[in-house]
C-alpha cells in the first residue's frame, strides 16, 4: 500500500506537465512555426532527459525545506524510530504527509491550468509545505525561524526575481536583434526554415531545463534525506536519480495529454510577439532558469520565467502591444496558487491531528 502514495507525487508531476510544456514551445505553437504534436514529443523526451542527467540537483534543497516543517522525517526522527522499533510506522506517515502535499498542490496546478492560468508547480508545492509547516512546526522557536525563514524568503524571492530576470534578459535580446540584426537576417534565403530549426533547438534546450529543474518538484517528497547519514530508509526513495527519474516520466505524460491550453495562453495571449521574437523568448526563458538555478541553488518557475519573457518581448514594440489585462490575471493567479495550496495543506493538517500526533 505505501507505494501507492507515490501516485499523488506522480498526479503533481502530470499536472506539472500540462502547465509548463507552454514554457518551451508555445511561442513556437502559438506562431504556427512547429506543430503541435511536434512539440509535446520533443518536450516529453528532452524532460526525462534532463530529469535523468541533472535533475537529482534539486532534490535535496525541496527536502531540506519539507524536513525543517515536518513533512519528511528528520535524522532525530529516523534515529528515534529505529529506538523504538517503529520505523515502518515513520515511513507511512512520512509518505502519507506527502502524498497529501502533492494532491493538495496538485489540484491547485490542475484548476489554474483548467482555467489556462500558466502557474508555478514550485509555488503551489512551497505553499503546501508551508501551510503544513505552519500547523505542525513550532515557529515560535527561534531555532526553527531560523532554519525556516531563510529558505522561504529565499524561494519567495525567486517568485520576483525569476520573472523580472526573464523579462530583462528577452527585452535586450529582442532589441538587439530588432536594432542591428533583423532587417539582414529576413532577407536571408530559407529564412522559414532557419527560424523552424532555431525554434526547435531553443526548444529542445528549454525543455532540458524544465526536466533539470522542476522534476524535483514531483519527487523530493519521497526522497529519504536523512538516509545517507542512519543507513535506515524511512521514506520511499532513497537515490536522487531515480527520484527525479520519476518526476521527469510523470511531467513528460502530462505534456503528453493535456498541455494544449496553457500553452496557448502563455504563446499569444499575453503580448502580440512575431516568430523571431518567440523564439528569442524561450531562448531568454531558458537561459533564466539555468542562471537562476545556479544562483539561487533551488528550483525556479518556469513558468514565470516564460511569462516575463514574454512580457519583455513584447515590451520592445511599446506597452501598446501588452496584454495588461491577462498578465494581470497570471499575476494574481501566481499569488493565489501557493495561498490555495497552503490554506488546503492546513486544513488537512487540522482535520488529520490525531493521527499525525
Amino acid at each position: 500500500m505505501i507505494y501507492l502514495l507515490l501516485f499523488a507525487g506522480l498526479f503533481m508531476g502530470w499536472s506539472l506537465g500540462t502547465n509548463d510544456a507552454a514554457n518551451a514551445f508555445g511561442t513556437a505553437v502559438a506562431t504556427n512555426v512547429v506543430k503541435y504534436r511536434t512539440a509535446v514529443i520533443i518536450i516529453a523526451l528532452l524532460v526525462v532527459a534532463g530529469a535523468f542527467i541533472g535533475g537529482s540537483n534539486n532534490i535535496d534543497k525541496v527536502a531540506e525545506l519539507s524536513t525543517s516543517n515536518e513533512v519528511i522525517a528528520s535524522e532525530s526522527q529516523v534515529s528515534e524510530a529505529i529506538e523504538n522499533n517503529t520505523v515502518e510506522t515513520l515511513r507511512l506517515k512520512t509518505a502519507i504527509k506527502a502524498a497529501i502535499i502533492f494532491t493538495c498542490a496538485g489540484l491547485t496546478v490542475f484548476i489554474m491550468s483548467y482555467l489556462k492560468f500558466p502557474v508555478s508547480a514550485n509555488q503551489s508545492i512551497t505553499g503546501a509545505i508551508i501551510g503544513w509547516g505552519l500547523f505542525y512546526a513550532d515557529y515560535a522557536n527561534p531555532e526553527i525561524l531560523a532554519i525556516n525563514l531563510p529558505q522561504i524568503g529565499k524561494f519567495a524571492s525567486t517568485w520576483i526575481l525569476n520573472p523580472l530576470g526573464a523579462g530583462l534578459i528577452s527585452y535586450i535580446l529582442v532589441w538587439i536583434f530588432h536594432k542591428f540584426v533583423e532587417e539582414k537576417f529576413s532577407s536571408l534565403s530559407h529564412y522559414d526554415k532557419i527560424v523552424k530549426t532555431g525554434y526547435l533547438f531553443a526548444g529542445a534546450f528549454a525543455s532540458y531545463s524544465i526536466g533539470t529543474n522542476s522534476s524535483a518538484n514531483v519527487t523530493a517528497l519521497y526522497y529519504d534525506a536523512a538516509f545517507n547519514k542512519t543507513g535506515v530508509a524511512a521514506n520511499l526513495l532513497t537515490d536522487a536519480r531515480v527520484a527525479a527519474t520519476i518526476g521527469g516520466v510523470a511531467i513528460a505524460l502530462g505534456v503528453l495529454t493535456y498541455s494544449k491550453r496553457v500553452m496557448m495562453t502563455v504563446g499569444s495571449s499575453i503580448a502580440d510577439i512575431s516568430q523571431i521574437d518567440g523564439f528569442l523568448v524561450i531562448i531568454a526563458m531558458a537561459l533564466t532558469v539555468v542562471i537562476m538555478g545556479k544562483w539561487m541553488g533551488i528550483p525556479v518557475s518556469t513558468s514565470q520565467a516564460v511569462v516575463g519573457a514574454v512580457l519583455g518581448a513584447g515590451l520592445t514594440r511599446g506597452k501598446e502591444n501588452v496584454h495588461l489585462g491577462v498578465f494581470k490575471n497570471i499575476a494574481i493567479a501566481w499569488v493565489s496558487s501557493p495561498t490555495v495550496a497552503g490554506l488546503l495543506a492546513y486544513i488537512v493538517a487540522l482535520a488529520t491531528q490525531k493521527y499525525f500526533a
